[in-house]
């Protein structure tokens, strides 16, 4: 017997396992087995796992007891089969294993568990040569596996599929994903491996349906698929037996076509949609599309946004060629602003269309304003949808208003007033129509068909103009030419064409490897022999973070690292690479890392990390159990810090410099009083009469000198280099004192101007309330001084604060001149982080820069890799004729962190805002340096950020968790 042989026998377990050497990684106990235990279905069973599987187990029994209750007297066999099948099957605590060749592992040790007391390791009784379908009524189909084929081959051969809307499947590793097999949903799906299990309830068994996300991954712990023992060997010792029947079947000859998913794209509009008319679907959450298209006499340029996966909402803006900005105007052809808005009511099911309800030109002018109800139901490759529209969408009037059942006055629509209200008056008002079509996304996969009936019949177009329409019917394409770039094409309206160009991207998913990062200190298990000393410690920390290491300071067996300027998006990552410098420099002695967080002088937060923890995680795969003992420990800080008390910075330099060699001795930095930067600057006004882009690129210097760390002054001074203000000659008309309206004025008065010049000093009342006081230039039109106080409990979803200012408006020249306009401004503002979905939703009440007052609200959607989609509404006691063109004052805004986009990390954020127009009402006075700002890592979330995760298999993923169904 060779001695792999007999280690093999020797560790093999009766029951059903091989027992393991403790402190053994797996890849030693690999090379000690037959080359055929490193296969996919090798199982990694921890005890520690039981509990969480055997409540899975019990959950599922109770679902199944449920469904027997429930079932036909002729069905009822079969359900207390299936049940016993379930109650047969045991909790095994196998935890999922990555890439199982033990070269592989000893070079990859982060992936190499270590195995302990009381584990396993199972390796498949029998070759894995066939796949396992679980019929619903608990019997086993067995079909011999043969490559290239689909999820949909095995069904069949199992006379299972044609009833079922979705197929669930463990792959012999444990992985368990779930993919659409209907007409309505069919979806591409990694192909079954020798030993998958697949369940496919049919869809009239609802009650099966119901636990087959629980059932799916019960049965991927318990290894790989039964196999058809070898009629040449004896059945294996280790064998599992299962309490059910078994049939064998044969794939059909003919192989199933993989199923394509269905293709969203946009219609001349940007919604998702056919042509001129909107479909029900929707884009996923995270969804970015921005599109131009031109079909005379109109060229859009739309921006659509999926906030949520029921939710798609944006902005266009509509050049009517045909027609003049104005009688001053006549160079421009009229530029319309609008936005839309559309909501999923009902998901698409298999005998329900999906349903959406929309609208379109909300908020806006009102020129395009409708209101429709779609619906939409999908037969495999063609997709059709059927809806009726109000407004623009129904003006053909080919169908009676429904809605004037409940009433005469749903018999007319009232004119758009062109003034940017909601115009909620006029909703399902007037003429309505039938629209609807079918696209169909032909064999060659990057090229959809449209056809579509448009309910417009274009007599009653915006601003007295009439189109010639010589037929309803429209056809198109849309060409993919690459996953982000879609282009469209058609003929409408019977004799015009139309082409359109469409961007998008899921900027949720949005993350970019960082090959020009600064590469990590080598790691090392062990601490580092001999330390550099805590000021190169502190200069590597801030090299890799971006932070500023204000002091470290030993104690006992803790390292405390006090940082500031510390508010990224992706906090976690910096911290891992903060901990890797110091585990790299600091010695043995230190068993604990804890990071003090401050903002301008502000206690925050405070971190810490067991040492031995983080490295246990890094030099071995850890069952989920253990990782989730590898932990953060977030407290309160201290509020008054050590090195508050520090002398003055000659002394300080003093001492850093004795200390730097001794690492027992605290290092404090010396104290920076004077920083200046230079930047490019770029300002611009889009969609107004004297042009659609007004534009000025500069430079930008900023300063600021610190008289301590509470207390500091700051500017910025900015010299415009090249615009095209020539152009900029309109003043928008206003009826309220002019704090926003003067835009020309103070944007082209002068080429050198001082935009800010701010005194700060911040201070803590407690450990959860925080004050500012400051005065100057604090923005480019207003001077002035001001106070601000948070209550900021935190991890807590709830903040509140008030800010009071009295302010000055500025000179147009930007210098230090004062107009004479004053106004008392400020705000009482709530903050409230829902927890659901990411929302977090601020509400401010209070007297704007005009006089006015009033209520902002203001909602944001945080998306996991950090982008955020913002919306804000602000209604005061102006009326909308007052206030004018508008209403009242609204805008959408995003923020992308460059960490998602370049190949460097990088703490800055990209931001975009648009707003329909600029007017007085309901005008804030932009503040800097503001408390929620400052003091962010507070938030229940502040660590939760980072790009998203790649989903590759590694060693110590939860099969429970382990879910990459959409």
């Amino acid at each position: 017997m060779t001695p792999s042989a007999h280690a093999a026998a020797t560790d093999r377990s009766v029951g059903g396992a091989a027992q393991v050497r403790p402190g053994e990684r797996l890849s030693d106990w690999l090379l000690r087995q037959p080359e055929d235990a490193a296969g996919p279905g090798l199982a990694w069973q921890v005890p520690q796992e039981l509990l969480a599987q055997q409540y899975l187990k019990e959950s599922l029994l109770v679902r199944a007891e449920a469904a027997v209750r429930s079932a036909s007297p002729e069905e009822r066999a079969s359900r207390e089969q299936l049940l016993s099948v379930l109650q047969s099957l045991p909790a095994t605590g196998r935890v999922a294993l990555g890439i199982v060749d033990p070269r592989w592992l000893q070079a990859n040790p982060g992936q190499d568990p270590v195995l302990r007391e009381g584990q396993r390791l199972a390796v498949p009784p029998a070759p894995l040569r066939s796949v396992t379908v679980v019929q619903p009524d608990g019997s086993f189909c067995q079909v011999a596996h043969e490559g290239g084929r689909s999820v949909l081959d095995y069904l069949g051969a199992c006379d299972l599929g044609s009833g079922a809307d979705w197929a669930w499947i463990a792959q012999p590793d444990g992985r368990t994903t779930r993919a659409g097999i209907g007409a309505w949903n069919a979806e591409p799906a990694d192909e079954p491996a020798p030993g998958a299990w697949i369940w496919a309830p049919p869809r009239r068994m609802a009650a099966l349906a119901d636990l087959s996300e629980g059932l799916i991954k019960f049965l991927a712990v318990q290894g790989p698929s039964p196999q058809e023992p070898s009629t040449t060997a004896p059945p294996a010792a280790n064998a599992p037996v299962f309490a059910a029947p078994t049939v064998a079947a044969t794939l059909p000859e003919a192989v199933a076509s993989q199923p394509r998913p269905l293709d969203i794209s946009g219609n001349d509009w940007g919604e998702t949609g056919l042509l001129q008319t909107p479909s029900a679907r929707m884009g996923v959450a995270g969804d970015m599309r921005a599109s131009l298209t031109s079909i005379w006499p109109y060229t859009r340029l739309n921006v659509m946004f999926q906030p949520f996966d029921w939710m798609e909402a944006g902005f266009r803006y509509t050049s009517i060629s045909n027609r003049v900005y104005g009688p001053t105007f006549v160079d421009q052809s009229f530029k319309d602003k609008s936005i839309d808005l559309k909501v999923r009511l009902l998901e698409e099911s298999t005998y329900l269309p999906q349903l959406a309800l929309g609208f379109r030109d909300i908020g806006g002018t009102g020129l395009f304003s409708s209101e429709y109800l779609v619906a939409g139901k999908r037969v495999h490759d063609f997709d059709f949808s059927l809806g009726i529209g109000w407004g623009y969408l129904g003006s053909s009037g080919n169908i009676g208003n429904p809605f004037k059942l409940l009433g005469s006055r749903f018999d007319t629509r009232p004119r758009a007033n062109t003034t940017g209200n909601a115009n909620i008056s006029s909703f399902f008002r007037g003429p309505a129509a039938l629209f609807g079509g079918v696209q169909w996304r032909t064999p060659w996969d990057p090229l959809t068909l449209k056809l579509e009936y448009d309910g417009n019949d274009y007599q009653n177009e915006p601003l007295s103009s009439k189109l010639r329409r010589r037929s309803p019917i429209n056809v198109g394409l849309a060409y993919r030419v690459s996953p982000k770039v879609t282009l469209s094409a058609g003929f409408e309206r019977g004799d015009k064409f139309m082409i359109g160009l469409t961007l998008s991207s899921n900027l949720a998913a949005s993350q970019s490897p960082k090959p020009a990062d600064r590469p990590l200190p080598e790691f090392r298990p062990e601490a580092a022999p001999r330390s550099p000393g805590w000021a190169t410690t502190a200069a590597e920390i801030e090299a890799q973070t971006e932070w500023i290491v204000e002091r470290i300071a030993p104690k006992d067996d803790v390292l405390h690292v006090w940082v500031t300027d510390s508010n990224t998006v992706y906090r976690t990552a910096r911290v891992e690479k903060a901990i890797a410098v110091l585990h790299h420099d600091a010695p043995d002695a230190i068993k604990t890392f804890v990071f003090h967080y401050a903002e301008r002088g502000l206690a925050v937060h405070a971190q810490a990390i067991e040492r031995a923890e983080w490295v246990a995680a890094r030099i071995q795969a850890l069952p989920p159990h253990a990782a989730r003992a590898v932990s953060k420990r977030d407290y309160e800080p201290e509020l008054a810090r050590p090195d508050d008390k520090r002398s003055s910075p000659a002394q300080n330099t003093t001492a850093t410099e004795a200390a730097a060699p001794e690492t027992n001795a605290p290092w404090v930095r010396p104290r920076d009083k004077f920083t200046f930067g230079m930047a490019p600057s770029y300002g611009q006004i889009v969609g107004g009469p004297d042009a659609f882009l007004l534009y000025q690129i500069g430079i930008q210097a900023t300063a600021e000198y610190r008289f301590s760390q509470r207390t500091w002054l700051s500017g910025a001074v900015n010299l415009r280099l090249a615009d095209n203000y020539d152009k900029f000659t309109y003043t928008a008309p206003s009826d309220l004192p002019r704090v926003r309206t003067y835009q020309r004025e103070y944007v082209t008065s002068r080429r050198f101007t001082i935009p800010s010049l701010q005194l700060t000093h911040v201070g803590q009342l407690s450990s959860n309330h925080y004050y500012s006081m400051y005065g100057g230039l604090l923005e480019t039109m207003f001077a002035g001084v001001g106070a601000e106080w948070l209550y900021r409990p935190a991890r807590s979803p709830v903040a509140f604060g008030v800010d009071i200012n009295r302010v000055r408006q500025r000179d147009f020249n930007q210098d230090f001149g004062l107009r004479d306009y004053k106004v008392t401004t400020g705000h009482a503002t709530l903050y409230w982080d829902t927890g659901w979905n990411g929302v977090m939703a601020k509400i401010s009440a209070g007297q704007y820069l005009a006089g006015d007052r009033g209520v902002t609200l203001e909602v944001i959607r945080r998306f996991d890799n950090g982008f955020v989609l913002g919306a804000y509404a602000t209604k005061t006691n102006v009326s909308s004729a007052r206030f004018g063109e508008g209403s009242f004052d609204k805008g959408i805004y995003l923020s992308i962190p460059l960490d998602a986009l370049l190949p460097r990390s990088s703490k800055f954020a990209l931001g975009f805002a648009w707003s329909p127009l600029t007017r007085d009402g309901g005008a804030r006075l932009g503040r800097s340096n503001t408390l929620y700002e400052l003091t962010s890592v507070r938030d229940r979330g502040a660590f939760n950020f980072a790009a998203p995760p790649d989903n590759k298999p590694r060693a110590g993923d939860n099969i429970l968790n382990f879910d990459r169904s959409p």
